[in-house]
């Protein structure tokens, strides 16, 4: 569904407002309770509050995973720029749509229909991503460069790679205080031993939502993209309570990697590295404003 038939089918919007912000979004579609969740403060309260305290009001901003745009239109109300990565087609319509119902804010969001990558060139982007499974369609938000299996039987587009210092290189990007990243796994080829490159920006600080990789390889990427950000920061900061990350401490912690009980050791790390992690060289004190 193009972005112009979304605009003609939704002519009109939903007033969004939460914790620092508020904006429009497309009313009367199906992420109506979507929205009526975020605006309760029940959607990644989290991630927000890492946004309000991390991203400095007047500078730029690198959000890498977009999807429809919560965060997006919540880091344009602080933003000099937004330059969002989106490309999943059905959920980057749906961004264009949300953005557009936003005229005070549509002037600070640069959208980008390109998918952050390893290498530049094109990709394979894959519906549901590595959590494919039935009913998994593109604009779910599950879209990855990683598949479930060998990928054969899942549907996928090809998408228009880049690698991120490239583009900072390519626009010039020399104010960006701040980087979101939510990539269904797609940080494991982005992180280790190349996030460094991006010390020639500032190091904005990042936060990153990690995502459950392979059994056999938990461990390894895991490990890989923890060390490369202890390298890269002063500091690491668990993003659900403003934690201190000690790296060998949380890795040593996990006795199993492959126990997926709701209970083990491995499921009680998956779920705190999935509500984010805050790579930063500035001190996280005192509650967020």
């Amino acid at each position: 569904m193009s972005a112009s038939t979304l605009r003609s089918e939704t002519r009109s919007t939903q007033l969004v407002r939460v914790t620092g912000a508020e904006f429009n979004v497309a009313a009367g579609s199906a992420r109506q309770s979507f929205w009526d969740r975020y605006s309760a403060g029940c959607w990644e309260p989290q991630t927000l509050r890492v946004i309000r305290h991390f991203l400095i009001p007047g500078t730029d901003c690198i959000d890498v995973g977009a999807w429809i745009g919560p965060t997006v239109l919540y880091e344009a109300c602080s933003a000099r720029l937004v330059h969002a990565f989106e490309p999943d087609p059905v959920s980057y319509d749906e961004l264009v749509t949300n953005v557009a119902a936003n005229p005070h804010l549509r002037e600070r969001v640069m959208l980008h229909r390109q998918c952050v990558a390893p290498e530049p060139g094109p990709v394979n982007l894959y519906a549901g991503g590595m959590y494919y499974a039935e009913g998994s369609t593109f604009g779910d938000s599950m879209s990855g460069i990683y598949p479930a299996g060998d990928g054969n039987d899942q549907p996928s587009q090809l998408a228009e790679g880049v690698r991120l210092d490239d583009f900072m290189e390519l626009k010039g990007v020399t104010a960006c205080s701040f980087i979101k990243m939510d990539l269904e796994g797609g940080e494991y080829g982005l992180i280790p031993g190349r996030w460094r490159l991006l010390a020639a920006y500032g190091m904005p600080t990042l936060c990153l939502s990690f995502h459950s990789p392979a059994v056999a390889r938990r461990e390894e990427l895991i490990g890989a993209c923890l060390e490369e950000l202890r390298f890269c920061y002063s500091h690491l900061y668990s993003a659900t309570d403003q934690a201190l990350v000690d790296v060998d401490r949380l890795l040593g912690s996990v006795r199993d990697w492959g126990d997926d009980s709701p209970e083990s050791d491995w499921c009680v790390l998956d779920q705190r590295l999935g509500a984010g992690v805050v790579a930063t060289n500035r001190v996280w004190c005192g509650p967020a404003p």
